[in-house]
């Protein structure tokens, strides 16, 4: 794969999966990427990646037209774009707050399902033949656990998405997404913090442990790259063997 070629924009990089692609990206020599969140100021994780080369762009993709916004702006910043990868989301039902059911469904939704459906058209009417779009969902859109009845159906939708755009776009673009299973962000820092809510965790991953950010990258990658030309409309589990566990048996 030449990435130095490659022009990449990669939502919520400055954390987590996201920050952790982009620094794979980043090690590759990737030609330019942007990494986008929600901050109208870079956030202090941005500061290695802008030491790497990385440029950075404020878009709150819960609204209507600052996705097509985002995708534009980083392909003009770039001078073109060949790759994209959504990992933007919230997860917002452990600790709501004082916003209702629909807020939260609205949130959950507007920035991973909707958000993804936006930047996917202005991909689609922007980026270079051949190019790539990766989304990232979660084990969560097959595999539905309490307290998750707005973000697993985004996930879902989410899947949805990069399917449909991978059929109608499959002359020119491919659309992929990987579905990565319990990975230690802050998003599952209640788990990664309670030895007994790890330990449960365990037992129900075949691979022994939770997984780390980095553990995405080389997913992201290959569905970005030459390698995987011929893939499109699928999603790549990384999640330990979460998906072909029955469950775990008492010790």
């Amino acid at each position: 794969m030449n990435w130095p070629d490659r022009k990449i924009l990669v939502t919520g990089g400055t954390r987590g999966i996201g920050r952790a692609i982009a620094m794979g990206l980043l090690e590759k020599s990737v030609g330019g990427l942007v990494v986008a969140a929600e901050e109208a100021a870079p956030p202090p994780d941005f500061a290695e990646l802008e030491s790497l080369g990385a440029g950075y762009a404020c878009a709150d993709l819960g609204t209507e037209d600052e996705p097509g916004k985002l995708v534009e702006e980083a392909a003009e910043h770039l001078g073109g774009l060949n790759g994209l990868v959504h990992c933007a989301g919230v997860y917002l039902e452990s600790n709501p707050g004082d916003r209702d059911a629909v807020q939260i469904w609205n949130e959950t939704v507007n920035i991973k399902a909707r958000g993804g459906y936006l930047l996917a058209h202005a991909f689609s009417r922007i980026a270079a033949e051949g190019a790539s779009f990766v989304g990232v969902t979660s084990i969560n859109a097959e595999q539905s656990e309490p307290d998750h009845l707005a973000y697993d159906p985004a996930c879902a939708a989410l899947g949805g998405v990069i399917r449909a755009f991978a059929v109608h776009f499959a002359s020119r673009l491919r659309f992929n997404a990987i579905a990565p299973g319990l990975i230690h962000t802050r998003l599952t820092g209640e788990v990664a913090s309670s030895p007994e809510l790890t330990a449960h965790a365990g037992r129900n991953i075949p691979l022994g442990v939770m997984g780390k950010p980095q553990d995405c990258v080389g997913a992201a990658l290959f569905l970005l790259g030459g390698d995987s030309a011929y893939i499109t409309g699928e999603t790549i589990f990384v999640d330990g063997g979460i998906r072909a566990n029955q469950m775990s048996r008492p010790d």
